[in-house]
């Protein structure tokens, strides 16, 4: 299992997630696989690993073969619908033609693209390199929008159920439409049963909910963190009229939600999208800064906004790790102290309990034996966590323990700085923990290292001691 950690600086789209997930390591292939068992053609999907101000990152875009993608609801009714992030007008009956230029050095292919369009829309503007299997290509097409043909929620969810992907999979993704749809209904004041949706746009929309929870499986994250969503302002222009930044249905989707928002004043364009809120919100992040975690992977999914700013969404793979294995490079810190008592549960179960918080990230547990009223034995549990740690531990305690209460303070600390070396001895490498507090250092072993040893050659975990202490500096 490991956590995810988002930063959507720049808003949140569909597009924007599921280059993300790819750019982290979510299997393509997979995903390739998966959504070839869902009955609905006409598309294909466009990834490619680009860069933008020098930073490489991952694109992802749903490619509608027949026509322009179009993600309007059917209706009488003066709205447009989002799923997705493009920046254009909807001109049914157009052509344009793309020409691309390409140069290409040694055995990645990197090429420029420059598109020319017959029509004044700004669709799939790329401004930046870009690695892909080495070709040329110069191509025209013809859009035509047939508007008249819609899919009802009812037929989008047999479109649903009836693929073959994992349970997980279809839960996940008919709960995000479901929201968009009932938003969608909310905004037009209208039974969520008479939206459709544009057949094009429909098509577009699941195939992009779907990938996400397809690549998402891929990935194992149990935990999600994130930083407030930042949206734009103004107004957008689409093909029913001009609409207010944040778009109804995003505001109808922040509804009744926790999640923190804040506008950038000097971007005049929608940042977020219903499709990308609406997967943010299934994830369920929790909005605080995780501690006592390794980063071990960032990735970059990014969007198609041209903003006069970074467009794109970032994102770290953390794993769990014990603060003894961390580097401190304060002597002074804040902590929180926890202390309860608990006087009906067992030994065996007290002693879960502290290795389940250890494995957690606390700082650190004992239990000191007490006598509570009447004279009872009861067991006085002292926790010390990290700051941002506090909802999650209260969370465990209240989950695993009896009690029904506890008791918190922040309690300043001095500590030593700590810091990691790897030394050759004569049983092996051993990794050493340097602490230094002004002139007074101290070396201690890695306990791991140590039992590794005695396991290997023999000896007692004490003669292993004994012998590393003689020749560690």
């Amino acid at each position: 299992m490991s956590t995810l950690y988002l930063e959507p600086f720049s808003g949140l789209s569909g597009d924007m997630l599921n280059a993300l997930l790819l750019d982290l390591g979510a299997d393509r292939k997979h995903l390739e696989e998966a959504l070839k068992t869902i009955s609905l053609d006409g598309y294909h999907l466009h990834v490619d690993r680009i860069a933008k101000s020098s930073i490489w990152g991952t694109d992802f875009d749903v490619h509608m073969e027949h026509g322009e993608k179009d993600h309007g609801i059917a209706g009488d009714f003066d709205h447009h619908h989002h799923d997705h992030e493009h920046e254009h007008h909807h001109h049914h009956e157009h052509e344009h033609t793309h020409e691309h230029a390409h140069s290409h050095a040694h055995e990645e292919h990197t090429h420029a693209h420059t598109h020319e369009h017959s029509q004044p829309h700004e669709h799939h503007h790329h401004d930046h390199e870009h690695t892909h299997d080495g070709h040329s290509h110069k191509h025209t097409h013809s859009h035509h929008h047939h508007h008249g043909e819609v899919r009802g929620l009812k037929e989008i969810e047999t479109i649903i159920l009836s693929s073959g992907v994992s349970d997980f999979v279809k839960e996940k993704s008919l709960e995000v439409f479901r929201d968009i749809a009932q938003a969608e209904a909310n905004v037009h004041q209208m039974p969520v049963e008479e939206i459709h949706f544009h057949e094009v746009g429909a098509t577009d929309s699941i195939i992009d909910i779907m990938s996400f929870f397809i690549l998402w499986e891929t990935l194992d994250i149990d935990t999600v963190y994130s930083t407030a969503v930042t949206e734009g302002s103004g107004t957008i222009t689409v093909a029913h009229g001009v609409m207010p930044v944040p778009v109804p249905a995003v505001m109808q989707l922040r509804l009744q939600t926790a999640i923190p928002f804040s506008q950038d004043f000097d971007i005049h364009t929608e940042l977020v999208t219903p499709t990308g809120l609406a997967l943010f919100k299934v994830i369920r992040p929790v909005f605080a800064q995780p501690s006592n975690l390794t980063a071990t992977k960032v990735g970059y999914g990014f969007g198609k906004r041209d903003t006069g700013k970074f467009n794109a969404l970032r994102g770290t793979l953390l794993e769990k790790s014990t603060h003894s294995h961390q580097v401190v490079t304060s002597n002074n810190d804040e902590i929180i102290q926890i202390d309860t008592t608990i006087d009906d549960q067992s030994g065996e179960e007290l002693g879960y309990i502290m290795s389940l918080l250890l494995e957690e990230g606390a700082l650190d547990v004992h239990y000191t034996p007490v006598y509570t009223k009447k004279n009872r034995p009861a067991t006085h549990l002292t926790l010390l966590i990290q700051e941002g740690d506090l909802e999650r531990f209260t969370a465990i305690l209240f989950k695993q323990t009896s009690t029904i209460g506890f008791r918190y303070q922040n309690v300043q600390r001095k500590v030593m700085t700590r810091t990691f070396q790897t030394q050759q001895t004569s049983l092996g490498a051993v990794k050493v923990k340097k602490n230094k507090y002004g002139t007074f250092t101290k070396s201690t072993l890695e306990y791991e290292d140590c039992a590794r040893i005695a396991h290997e050659t023999g000896l007692s975990i004490q003669a292993v001691y004994q012998q590393l202490i003689k020749e560690i500096h």
